[in-house]
């Protein structure tokens, strides 16, 4: 009877840390992050394969296009070295069967992923780091730059891991079940919560209009703060947001934007 081939953990470990250093080496418009994938596999192919063919084979078919957000997407990794291990053991899953399970993972995964790491998590540690460095100075950037690259490491570490011990179906229930779903909806609110309490932290736009007749002065900024403390603020925020979303500007034109009516404000004395 045929020995079982089971991968070690060293092998998953240096297959998942190819991946997270090397995932954006070989970025290609054909391919995108393929190469960097059949790299990751690297590992998992040596330990499985002992014959040089089925070592050929297996490396053409991690080749092909892929295309997913890092951090969250390691979970497809853990799962396809799942499937070859189950391959490599005389399981009958076939090239086509390991890549449409990816194809199938990509979209789902990057949709989370684009929501919880860019979308969430970078934004609610960098308003962190910005809030210490106002009373700690250099505290702050070194904060963001110890913590987010440790969580990402271990997130992606985790969910490499879990992709391998749950194999497809458990991925499938997971995702057919829209948990995944409701904790992005959540931490998407909770990124939303937290820009916004950044925006009217540092945001502080105010006007020097004022109406002068004899001993009479009315500010118009002091009307404003008894109608709608930090309106000003908000309606710069409110066209920052019109200007991004709905005309579709790109940031650089926004600041440029910002900066040439700012400049005519403070020279014609509105702001």
């Amino acid at each position: 009877m045929a020995e079982y081939k089971k991968l070690s953990p060293k092998t998953l470990f240096r297959s998942w840390l190819t991946w997270f250093f090397f995932n954006g080496s070989s970025q290609s418009g054909e391919r995108m992050q393929g190469i960097a994938f059949c790299h990751s596999m690297l590992p998992v192919i040596d330990e499985l394969y002992k014959d040089k063919e089925e070592k050929i084979k297996a490396l053409k078919r991690h080749l092909v296009l892929f295309n997913v957000e890092p951090q969250i997407g390691s979970v497809i990794h853990g799962v396809t070295a799942a499937l070859e291990e189950q391959r490599a053991n005389g399981a009958e899953i076939d090239d086509n069967t390991i890549n449409t399970v990816k194809v199938a993972l990509m979209g789902p995964l990057s949709g989370i992923g684009d929501t919880l790491i860019p979308g969430t998590l970078i934004p609610i540690l960098l308003a962190i780091a910005i809030g210490i460095t106002k009373t700690a100075g250099v505290v702050g950037p070194i904060f963001y730059a110890l913590v987010y690259p440790t969580f990402i490491a271990i997130t992606s570490w985790y969910l490499y891991k879990f992709g391998y011990n749950a194999g497809l179906n458990g991925i499938q229930e997971i995702m057919q079940s829209g948990k995944i779903n409701v904790l992005a909806d959540a931490l998407s609110v909770l990124g939303l919560l937290v820009m916004g309490a950044l925006s009217a932290s540092y945001i502080n736009l105010s006007t020097t209009i004022k109406y002068t007749s004899g001993e009479m002065t009315i500010e118009l900024q002091n009307i404003l703060d008894k109608i709608f403390p930090g309106m000003l603020s908000l309606l710069a925020i409110i066209v920052v947001w019109y200007l991004l979303s709905a005309k579709k500007k790109s940031p650089l034109w926004v600041m440029g934007f910002l900066f040439i009516v700012t400049f005519i404000g403070v020279v014609l004395k509105i702001f």
